[in-house]
């Protein structure tokens, strides 16, 4: 009796064990995600953007701009930039201010 017991209690267990792993198979859901655009948002909300005169204008060391912190960060340590690049030029803004089209 005892035995019958027992194999019955590995039966489960077992049968347990391979429907966790069955269940633990089976891909995610697929979440069906809304379209986003400006009616999603209240009727008052600002959209906003930023930057930095650093991603600009370039000439770090020009008309008495002094270097700044990203100026010497990027110089001392050129490896933790993915690309090697600095703002010594940027999009050289600095020089290229006459050629904007303001009109």
């Amino acid at each position: 009796m005892a035995r019958k017991g027992f194999i019955l209690l590995m039966f489960l267990a077992l049968v347990n064990t391979f429907s966790s792993v069955t269940l633990a198979q089976q891909p995610a859901p697929i979440i069906d995600v809304l379209p986003l655009n400006r009616s999603s948002f209240p009727r008052n909300f600002v959209f906003g953007t930023a930057s930095a005169s650093y991603q600009y204008e370039g000439a770090a060391n020009e008309g008495g701009r002094k270097p700044s912190m990203w100026d010497e960060y990027t110089h001392k340590h050129p490896e933790r930039i993915t690309d090697g690049s600095n703002g010594d030029v940027a999009v050289d803004q600095y020089h290229r201010y006459k050629e904007q089209n303001l009109t």
